[in-house]
């Protein structure tokens, strides 16, 4: 009888172990390849729905942005190939001047004093009418009885001029070996400087007693002559350039710091021809010399001050300044200015569309009516009928 031998050794139950991954080891080639078919061919219907609507959606997507770009280019398209019309506008200006006193501080400066001279041609004409030259005759009588020349005794010198005495003249009779001596003034029976004869050009014997003759040269004859002469209008024209000349030196003349304008003030000034007026000659100088004290400020200071009070006479708030202000100092201490500027009306993006809003369509005519109308524009150049869309249209304002 065969034994169980219980001393024999008993099988313990297996240790639970990590689960086994490769399918290989439990599944035949032929298994596995029937559940990779099983399921390729479950996800495949999936997979092309999934492809086909992702296709439908991107091909949605491209028709919607094409759509759109299609409409903004289309919009820029006729944007750009629809005829614009293009408006003028002369937008009114409105000028203002206004005086004001500033509070700027000033100092006073020393006298200063500069001479200067101007020259230009003279403009005048002046004429000269022939003179008859004069001098002196003396006579001499040898006769012992007193002897008488009547007045206007021509007498007729070497060189053929005629001469006539201007007076009678009575000779005293000589006292031998002294004879009698008698002088009377005599003058060229004609015109002209060929009177002028030189002394003893008159020397000859009246009679066996008497003799005339003149000892010293006849003068002041002379001929007609038109000239060159100085004019009113020289000295007036010469005297504004002088003062031109004089205050454009004083405007460097003061010793001032830095960011001051001097105004000079108590100016006398004394001028002087070379010429008189008539008088005969190819050019005049005229010097002057003017001396003046003189005030000085700050010029940003004026400006600065000048620019505040000329923007109170803002004639609305939708205006603004066209330009540049002008100040010019009248006086100082204190600063007294004369401000001038002008103001237009300013035609912001948003104005323009509602004017362009309210005229598209319109005739040349209307649309220069409703533009007018508004008061602010001088002139509108309308060149043709506007489009039917404010779009379309655009300004270019100008300044009257």
């Amino acid at each position: 009888m065969q034994q169980i031998d219980t001393q024999a050794e008993i099988p313990s139950p297996p240790t639970p172990t990590e689960p086994e991954t490769n399918i290989d080891a439990h599944l035949t080639p032929e298994e596995a390849d029937a559940i990779f078919t099983r399921a390729e061919a479950e996800i495949q219907p999936i997979l092309r729905k999934m492809r086909r609507e992702r296709f439908i959606g991107w091909v949605q997507g491209f028709l919607c942005v094409s759509l759109i770009l299609f409409s903004l280019g289309g919009i820029v398209w006729q944007c750009l190939t629809y005829p614009h019309t293009l408006i003028v506008l002369y937008a009114k200006a409105k000028p203002a001047s206004i005086t004001a006193t500033l509070d700027v501080p000033t100092r006073a400066l020393a006298p200063v004093t500069i001479s200067r001279s101007v020259t230009s041609p003279t403009t005048g004409t002046g004429h000269q009418d022939a003179r008859a030259a004069s001098g002196m005759l003396t006579f001499y009588n040898g006769n012992a009885n007193p002897q008488t020349i009547p007045g206007g005794t021509v007498l007729q010198g070497q060189d053929g001029v005629k001469v006539a005495t201007s007076a009678a003249v009575t000779l005293p009779a000589a006292n031998l070996p002294q004879v009698g001596e008698a002088t009377v003034s005599a003058t060229a029976l004609l015109p002209g400087s060929h009177g002028n004869i030189a002394a003893f050009d008159v020397n000859m014997a009246l009679s066996s007693d008497v003799k005339v003759r003149n000892e010293a040269a006849f003068t002041n004859g002379r001929d007609a002559r038109s000239y060159q002469a100085v004019a009113q209008q020289d000295l007036e024209a010469l005297t504004s350039t002088l003062n031109a000349t004089v205050t454009q030196a004083f405007t460097t003349a003061f010793s001032i710091r830095q960011g001051e304008q001097a105004i000079p003030t108590q100016c006398h000034i004394a001028t002087s021809p070379n010429h008189q007026i008539g008088e005969a000659a190819q050019s005049v100088t005229l010097t002057g010399v003017k001396t003046c004290s003189a005030v000085a400020y700050n010029s940003q200071q004026v400006e600065q001050q000048a620019t505040a009070a000329f923007s109170q006479t803002k004639p609305g708030a939708q205006y603004h300044i066209v330009g540049s202000v002008q100040t010019t100092v009248q006086s100082v201490s204190p600063v007294s200015v004369t401000i001038s500027g002008k103001w237009v009306y300013t035609f912001s993006q948003d104005y323009e569309q509602l004017l362009a809003q309210q005229i598209e369509g319109d005739t040349p005519a209307q649309a220069r009516k409703v533009l007018l109308g508004k008061g602010i524009i001088a002139y509108a150049s309308i060149p043709n009928t506007l489009p039917p869309a404010a779009m379309y249209i655009n300004f270019l304002v100008l300044v009257e």
